[in-house]
């Protein structure tokens, strides 16, 4: 089976599913220097914690991703109707021990599955990334081109690149880190911008 969100219910009215806290959070720099170039890089890193994905609730419901699409054990596709060969059947057994053999319209499995009657558990993800959070190019002119004249003792231009790129998550679809900002919405993810990703340009005069 495609579909791997199967929970029990319990017969509690609330039971604690995750926490937003992370085990450790932590960071690496580094910088390469050749003559007058330099590179450095900033790398994020946040280990566990847990969110609560309010898009994989809505989008599996409504069927804007991909885990709603796919072929069945028929090789047909689950959103073809049931006369069709579509649908799916869901593992377990009948009330008698029997092997469920009862095909039901995919709209029933992911349509209720993921309104009101979803175990929510089944929409908590690991938090943890690891992002580049800063790269940048400098270069220094050296001073046989800034001469002796030269009010600056230095000359560094650099290009900075910020949130370029998300080298691992858990998270499907989205940013992990929007979910751990400050403010009583920790840990629950939903209908958030992606996280800006920007490119500049520094110079620096030194004197």
């Amino acid at each position: 089976m495609i579909y791997k969100w199967y929970y029990l219910f319990s017969d509690k009215a609330n039971e604690i599913i995750g926490n937003v806290n992370p085990d450790w959070i932590g960071g690496i720099t580094n910088t390469f220097r050749y003559k007058d170039l330099s590179l450095s890089f900033l790398i994020d890193v946040r280990q566990g914690g847990d969110v609560w994905s309010l898009d994989m609730y809505y989008g599996l419901a409504t069927g804007l991703y991909p885990e709603t699409a796919g072929l069945n054990d028929q090789g047909k596709p689950v959103r073809a109707p049931i006369d069709q060969g579509g649908g799916i059947i869901n593992p377990g057994v009948t009330e008698d021990g029997k092997q469920n053999t009862k095909r039901i319209d995919i709209s029933d499995f992911f349509g209720a599955y993921g309104y009101f009657y979803k175990p929510s558990a089944a929409f908590v993800y690991d938090a943890s990334y690891v992002k580049l959070r800063e790269l940048a190019l400098t270069y220094s002119l050296p001073k046989s081109i800034l001469g002796s004249k030269s009010p600056f003792k230095g000359i560094d231009i650099s290009l900075i690149g910020r949130n370029l790129w998300i080298i691992h998550k858990n998270l499907p679809y989205s940013d992990p880190e929007e979910t751990t900002s400050s403010g009583n919405a920790q840990g629950i993810q939903g209908g958030a911008y992606p996280t800006t990703r920007t490119m500049g340009v520094n110079l620096k005069l030194r004197f």
